[in-house]
């Protein structure tokens, strides 16, 4: 029997295919009707005998990039149709349909870009519907050609064929184009003057090159040349952080670095993110040690933009790919300020004339307990939202923290984090903030009624949110924030305890916290227990030397007697320094107490002289965990007990995890020659036995555990806290689309803001 439905789809359904993709399968199906684009997803009006099979086709065999959010099915009147059409889109006021992230090149592109009889042979910016730009080029919504930077380039016969064409894989793809309509690459030398090519030849003996790409400029050097590598991170004043690389291809990565299937996938995803590996023995031979100073670990990319690969006809398999931005400060991402500001650290500059609207680095994902973790969260994986566990009140905006900053707009059940922003203590990062936060509102469609922001009254986002224009401001504690963040992705609302784990976050007793047991949920929490207070000379600033942390602690730790037998461990300190520390500890000068973990992390990994002096933020912690996960590889010992305890004290109704004895136990190995491997692993050992036995203690309900903070970025220390967590039963959850660090916070930031808001 012949029937009518009608069908409304809603969430990445645009720009991705689908409106050809219904077309091809109503045809195939014999169904009659017709599909378009609305403010508000796709509509379908579908008749045959056959609708029941083809809605649930529909569902079933999606375009790869298409995300359905909302889907409503109906029984409608006959129409009667001869056929099925795509009809011209409707506008019904304000937009409310997802755009996509960015997405890797496809195979399909790929292989017309190496194909010499196609119309696109070895064009730098071949895409297609199933690939390409999408959120870097928007500026406004609906995602149509004329709202994106590629208005300027009106099409060629060929490619406006293509596009009209619901048959072919082009049909409305918005950035569409050829060598003849499309985009154009130009390499310059500093002086400014044209060169030939796209820059190998200048890779190949040394050169560096600023590269223009999809969300912004790459600094790009040959991996394999040492001495390339090192000019850069002395051009560039990188320290010691680490440099990202871009692979040939997946065997090329498989040779030099191991990878699991987990980190197949990610690597081959359509986001393409950065995927931190751990290096093979024999890498050393190919990736020289200055790639990542100190660390076991590489982040590896494959080429996602066609121009990418055609870097790759090069003899070299891997290409430095660092973010083109000056040291502390925001993506570089337009041509001119490339050229102005780059020069001094570039030798050449590639260029092409496809704006960027949107800057966005590259995503950052390690695989951690077998679950994808991101540390940065950007290209490919924005705009996507998070669903909320409920509706919101109002439209909210979480302004997030102060370093790794991404900030949240919330309306309805949607919640949209922006990418990765950066660090706010440099004005231009926090005009940047400034910036992405007025386009992305256009993007997601919310305008915010409400603020929500950081307890922390010195962070430049709180200050922002309490002079704006938001009629009500609400404040919210860092690491409840963090806490909620989790369980809203869970879609919890039911109170769960926490332990979260990271550098700074502004105390209720206005202290520093960062090493907490909260249970609680978006409505209110509860402080159960924390590490003990110890003290931080210099304040945040203090982070940045580890050894003056570790002689703090010590001095506040130690009895006198065991302090005597320390001395040699602090020669590395001057002894004016010393006597500045010690005069700050007497008096209590600019010596501001903490419960971080982050920087009990700072503290033993300068008493093994791992790292004394950082360089980029998290560096000591970082550098530990590698030494630890070294020692780990090379020896099967796992103890059953920890080898240094931490122990309990009560302060009221809060359990107070004490330290001195992991202290004095690392001093004494210290001091009594043992690997600095092998004391990082007990340490990371021995920590996450006193996190899960203090669980354990709390002894709080059913509900799972919240982990959370930028420590359980750590994949060692995370692992074996899972590991313990699975013995005793417990029940984890972690952050799964979002960074369990700072990038994740706003999202805590609006469901607590929407729970007090009126």
């Amino acid at each position: 029997m012949t029937t009518a439905y009608f069908i409304h789809l809603n969430g990445i359904v645009q720009g991705v295919g689908f409106r050809p993709y219904v077309y091809r399968l109503a045809h195939e199906m014999g169904i009659k009707g017709w599909v378009n684009n609305s403010s508000h997803g796709v509509y379908i009006h579908a008749e045959g005998s056959q609708v029941p099979v083809f809605y649930r086709r529909l569902l079933q065999e999606m375009p790869p990039l298409a995300k359905i959010t909302h889907e409503e099915y109906r029984e409608v009147a006959l129409g009667n149709y001869a056929d099925f059409a795509i009809l011209q889109s409707r506008e019904e006021g304000q937009a409310d349909v997802l755009i996509s992230p960015d997405i890797a090149t496809c195979g399909d592109c790929l292989a017309e870009l190496r194909d010499v009889q196609d119309l696109r042979y070895r064009y730098p910016f071949i895409n297609c519907t199933n690939c390409g730009p999408r959120y870097t080029i928007i500026q406004d919504v609906p995602y149509d050609r004329a709202q994106t930077t590629m208005q300027s380039f009106p099409m060629c016969p060929v490619c406006a064929q293509e596009y009209a064409d619901p048959l072919n894989r082009r049909f409305h793809a918005q950035p569409v184009a050829c060598s003849q309509c499309g985009p154009a690459v130009q390499l310059l030398n500093a002086q400014g003057d044209f060169c030939a090519g796209l820059g190998i030849e200048q890779i190949a003996r040394g050169e560096i090159i600023a590269i223009k790409g999809l969300g912004g400029f790459h600094l790009v050097c040959d991996g394999g040349n040492p001495t390339a590598v090192q000019r850069l991170r002395q051009r560039k004043e990188r320290g010691a952080k680490p440099f990202a690389l871009m692979a040939r291809n997946l065997e090329v990565i498989r040779r030099y670095l191991k990878v699991s299937l987990k980190e197949e996938e990610l690597l081959k995803s359509s986001a393409a993110p950065i995927v931190i590996l751990e290096r093979k023995k024999e890498s050393g031979n190919v990736l020289p040690d200055e790639l990542a100073p100190g660390l076991h670990t590489l982040g590896v990319m494959l080429p996602y933009t066609p121009l990418h690969a055609l870097l790759f006809d090069g003899a070299f398999d891997f290409l430095v790919m660092t973010s083109g931005n000056l040291s502390g400060r925001p993506l570089i991402y337009t041509n001119e300020e490339a050229v102005r500001e780059l020069k001094g650290i570039a030798d050449y500059f590639l260029l092409h004339n496809r704006d960027i609207f949107h800057p966005c680095d590259d995503s950052v994902v390690q695989v951690i307990g077998d679950e994808a973790v991101l540390h940065r969260r950007a290209r490919g994986y924005v705009p996507l939202p998070q669903k909320c566990p409920q509706d919101l009140k109002a439209s909210i905006l979480g302004v997030g923290g102060e370093l790794k900053n991404a900030f949240c707009l919330g309306a309805k059940d949607r919640a949209f984090t922006s990418q990765y922003i950066g660090d706010m203590e440099g004005y231009e990062n926090f005009q940047r903030f400034r910036q992405e936060l007025a386009s992305f509102q256009k993007v997601v469609q919310i305008v915010p009624e409400v603020v929500a922001y950081d307890a922390h009254p010195d962070f430049q986002t709180t200050q922002f949110a309490l002079a704006g224009p938001w009629p009500q401001k609400i404040e919210v504690q860092h690491h409840h924030a963090h806490l909620v963040s989790v369980l809203g992705e869970h879609g919890i609302t039911a109170p769960a305890l926490g332990v979260i784990c990271d550098g700074t976050g502004w105390g209720e007793d206005r202290r520093i916290w960062g090493f907490e047991f909260l249970q609680g949920n978006a409505e209110e929490y509860r402080r159960l227990a924390h590490l003990e207070y110890l003290p931080l000379p210099g304040g945040d600033a203090g982070a940045k030397h580890p050894l003056r942390i570790a002689y703090a602690y010590g001095k506040t730790l130690l009895s006198e007697q065991e302090w005597l037998v320390t001395e040699r461990l602090w020669e590395r300190l001057a002894a004016a320094e010393r006597k500045i520390l010690d005069q700050q500890l007497e008096k209590r000068l600019q010596i501001f107490e903490t419960s971080s973990g982050g920087r009990l992390f700072d503290a033993v990994s300068a008493l093994l002289g791992i790292c004394t002096s950082v360089t980029y933020e998290g560096q000591a912690a970082i550098e530990l965990e590698s030494k630890a996960a070294q020692w780990s590889g090379k020896n099967s010992e796992d103890a059953l007990e920890p080898r240094y305890l931490i122990e309990w004290a009560e302060n009221g109704e809060c359990l107070i995890l004490k330290v001195k004895e992991l202290y004095w136990g690392i001093i004494q190995d210290v001091l009594d020659g043992k690997e600095p491997g092998f004391i990082a692993y007990h340490f990371h050992d021995s920590l996450a036995h006193g996190i899960v036995r203090t669980v354990l203690e709390l002894q709080i309900g059913e509900g799972p555990l919240v982990l959370t903070g930028g420590v359980f970025q750590n994949k060692l220390l995370t692992e074996k806290v899972l590991v313990l967590c699975k013995a005793f039963g417990i029940q984890v959850i972690r952050a799964k689309e979002l960074p369990p660090g700072d990038g994740g916070l706003a999202l805590g930031q609006i469901l607590i803001g929407n729970e007090r808001c009126s």
